[in-house]
């Protein structure tokens, strides 16, 4: 018989029992966990219990699903392969809370589980096993919530307990989002007038609409309120970091407009690109226009020197990065001597991070150094402040990258599989789909990334092979990773309601659908 995993109220593995042992009497602690599964529409799947079930059999509905783990195996391996047993399906999870119960059912037995809830959406086929599971549904959360007051025992312990943990954590987070949200529009309506009062100084009035469109096109101010945030954070004035805050914004679109000229994309942010709208000319033109005003957002600061210098080098840091990109494209530009020649075959995951660490987590690291600078930091609180910069620009682009494969066309705002499409292989989760899949899945992914023209077809095929491995639930991982080192450096910072609102964006960055 299968031996479950016991543990101490820490979650500390302190040894194995059979499972029958582990749920005699008032049961021994052992872990477990509840997966919660949700459709686009929002409704959870709940299960009826089977007639086999030794506790709380046949008429009791629980989570989607709920199981132990494994000697050696983690709440999300166990998870991902208890879905497919029981429900036939798979799904990346995510682990929100673990909380400890105990629970007698009649004098059969109980339970006394330390139990993870972990959470993932699917909307498509649901195929139960019917020695598992005797019915499903999916149900409104709303309804539940009700059916819980008016029918309480129709659902077993650890479901109501589960699920009364996740609203109030989903309630948390939908509040520090709507905080965030009114900080970023408030942020907006201060930044704005002075990113299109530096960009219209010293260009012909009847150009103005040349210059603003870039920065009209939209964008969360997520830059500049990042820089605003932390000089806050240390009792910085709003004055004295205006300026560059609005200066790094426009670096930040200088950045952007090359890219779409070095990519030929049509689309940002739902709208022509600069150089779609204007031509390849003008987009060149306004490139320069809008490097040579983020410098004038620099020039007006507390520091003009030191933070021109830190413009300077972060922006030299993100061309870097964007050759870097372009040499891990596997084809196109053939007329170009330099990418042809040196262009990468093979890419490491160290070369992906040093790419994404200089393309994208650059400027985040900037945007905090000149927040702390304008605010009269000391070495060690601008240190701290950089280190969070740099790994929430970290997490921000794995993010970016899980979306590109896995996110919603409509809520993301670009086209699911465009990092295939333009042949990039300085994706994380292209990367480790192939390090997963086998060698002819592996060859077949090249193959379209390596393909003259890409058509949608490819791009769905690709997606739907990647979809075979665990590259999504890795980069999810890895972006937590970088969000809790970001989060980490804030305990060497001042506590207060800017703190939180750094810790909240470091979340933020990891959840974030578009």
């Amino acid at each position: 018989m299968k031996k479950l995993l016991l543990v101490d109220k820490k979650d500390k593995v302190i040894g194995f029992e059979t499972k029958e042992n582990c749920h005699q009497g008032k049961g021994i602690l052992h872990r477990a966990f509840s997966v919660y599964i949700f459709n686009n529409k929002g409704q959870l799947l709940i299960q009826q219990r089977s007639k086999f079930k030794p506790l709380w059999p046949l008429y009791w509905w629980a989570p989607t699903c709920c199981s132990h783990p494994r000697k050696g195996e983690g709440y999300i391996d166990a998870g991902e392969r208890r879905l497919k047993e029981e429900l036939g399906f798979t799904c990346s999870l995510k682990m929100i809370d673990k909380f400890q119960y105990q629970a007698r059912y009649k004098n059969v037995g109980s339970e006394n589980e330390m139990c993870a809830i972990l959470i993932g959406t699917h909307s498509g086929k649901v195929k139960a096993n019917s020695k598992e599971i005797a019915d499903w549904k999916w149900i409104n959360v709303n309804r539940l919530k009700d059916d819980f007051k008016k029918n309480p025992d129709k659902y077993v312990p650890w479901l109501k307990t589960g699920f009364k943990r996740y609203l109030k954590i989903k309630e948390k987070e939908e509040k520090s989002q709507k905080q965030l949200d009114l900080f970023l529009k408030q942020t907006a309506a201060i930044v704005n007038p002075v990113i299109q009062e530096l960009l219209e100084s010293y260009i012909d009035k009847k150009f103005h609409k040349l210059i603003n469109y870039q920065a009209a096109t939209g964008g969360k101010r997520a830059r500049p309120a990042l820089t605003i945030i932390c000089s806050k954070l240390l009792g910085g004035k709003i004055k004295d970091v205006l300026y560059p805050a609005a200066g790094l914004e426009i670096l930040h679109n200088s950045t952007l407009i090359v890219d779409d000229i070095i990519d030929h994309a049509r689309l940002r942010r739902k709208k022509p690109t600069t150089l779609f709208k204007f031509g390849q000319s003008v987009a060149e033109c306004m490139g320069l226009d809008y490097l040579t005003t983020a410098f004038q957002g620099a020039n007006r600061s507390t520091s003009p020197v030191e933070i021109s210098e830190i413009f300077a080098g972060t922006l030299k840091t993100i061309v870097d990065g964007e050759i870097l990109d372009i040499l891990f494209e596997q084809r196109g530009r053939q007329e170009e001597p330099y990418i042809a020649k040196n262009r990468y075959n093979r890419i490491t995951n160290q070369e992906y991070y040093k790419m994404i660490a200089k393309k994208t987590a650059a400027l985040f690291q900037c945007c905090c150094e000149v927040g702390g600078i304008s605010a009269g930091a000391t070495k060690k609180q601008l240190k701290a402040l950089k280190d969070y910069g740099f790994n929430l620009g970290m997490a921000f682009q794995v993010r970016d990258d899980i979306l590109d494969i896995f996110g919603n066309e409509k809520k993301f705002g670009k086209k699911i599989g465009k990092d295939i499409e333009e042949r990039k292989l300085g994706n994380i989760v292209i990367l480790s789909a192939l390090t997963e899949l086998s060698k002819s899945d592996k060859e077949k992914i090249l193959k379209i990334i390596r393909k003259k023209e890409i058509k949608n077809k490819d791009i769905k095929e690709a997606i739907k092979l990647i979809k075979k491995t665990r590259a999504c639930e890795k980069a999810c991982d890895l972006a937590e990773e970088f969000s809790a080192k970001a989060k980490e450096q804030l305990k060497l910072l001042p506590q207060n309601k800017w703190n939180k609102s750094l810790e909240n964006l470091a979340d933020f960055v990891v959840q974030r659908e578009k």
